[in-house]
């Protein structure tokens, strides 16, 4: 989901009702070197209930980032770091997903990560990096230092996302770690595409809530069905207005390049309905936003 949950996909999730939503994760190093394009991705402008999320590998680089995030007058609800994604390029970098090998490593980045801020930090991670046992050690240990939300995708690492996710996990953590405890909130993760299989999840495993990812992809009506537990179904010029926000609120932040991100949404939004693959490769060949609001005035 990176580069994908920016801030104008994330505002139409929240109109839609999401409770919490996190910016795409950026690397520490991004942060610290090139703040101008990271401040692009961390910048949720007038979304209030929001999380910046950070991968990255050195401690003391996380304690760094934030302190220029905290300079720089973003308001995020707090930090959350990443300790599980799978794509491999992050991996072979050390970071995400890989520090599931060094336990001791994570539990270092979040003392750095604490050192900077007294707003709460949290972690996103997987079952273990090939081993599905892993995280009854380390949830327990990250419990007690105090971060205030564990995410958790019951896949490991090694598997990405082959599979299915095993919600069986996330039950039993809650049950044993989290049921008697007031401080720390958990989340599971993973598999969840539609609002019935979102409330059977968090019935089955009594989890604080839900995350959801890629079946929000084209769907951010997804929060509204949850809450209302029934299908929203919007008309396909509800759709277009939805495209037509995204390519604005995307070209405010990248200028011309706005439609480039935008155009990784439109094959979400357009799907399913006679005429959609030909709507979609016209909005493919869109240079700009005026491209885009007269192939979808039609």
């Amino acid at each position: 989901m990176a580069n994908i949950t920016t801030y104008p996909f994330a505002s139409q999730c929240t109109d839609f009702g999401a409770d919490l939503v996190w910016t795409p994760m950026v690397h520490t190093d991004t942060i610290i070197n090139n703040w101008n394009e990271a401040e692009k991705i961390l910048n949720f402008k007038k979304i209030t209930n929001y999380i910046i999320q950070l991968v990255g590998s050195e401690p003391g680089k996380f304690e760094e980032a934030i302190k220029i995030i905290k300079k720089n007058n973003l308001n995020p609800l707090g930090f959350d770091i990443n300790t599980g994604c799978p794509d491999k390029n992050i991996l072979k970098s050390g970071c995400g997903g890989s520090l599931l090998k060094n336990p001791n490593l994570i539990l270092d980045i979040v003392k750095s990560a604490q050192k900077a801020t007294t707003l709460p930090i949290s972690v996103k991670t997987r079952a273990g990096y090939d081993n599905h046992n892993d995280i009854y050690e380390l949830a327990p240990r990250l419990i007690d230092l105090g971060i205030s939300i564990l995410t958790i995708h019951p896949r490991t690492v090694r598997q990405g996302y082959a599979g299915s996710a095993d919600w069986d996990i996330i039950k039993s953590i809650q049950s044993s770690l989290f049921e008697n405890q007031p401080s720390a909130k958990l989340i599971g993760s993973g598999d969840i595409k539609t609002w019935q299989e979102a409330i059977r999840a968090k019935q089955k495993t009594s989890c604080d809530g839900v995350m959801i990812g890629r079946g929000a992809l084209g769907r951010p009506w997804i929060f509204k069905e949850i809450k209302d537990e029934k299908d929203y179904g919007p008309s396909l010029r509800e759709i277009k207005m939805l495209a037509i926000d995204l390519s604005i609120k995307a070209n405010s932040i990248w200028g011309d390049k706005g439609i480039v991100e935008s155009k990784k949404h439109y094959a979400s939004y357009f799907r399913g309905f006679d005429g959609a693959k030909e709507l979609r490769l016209k909005l493919m060949t869109a240079k700009n936003l005026e491209d885009v609001r007269n192939i979808l005035a039609n």
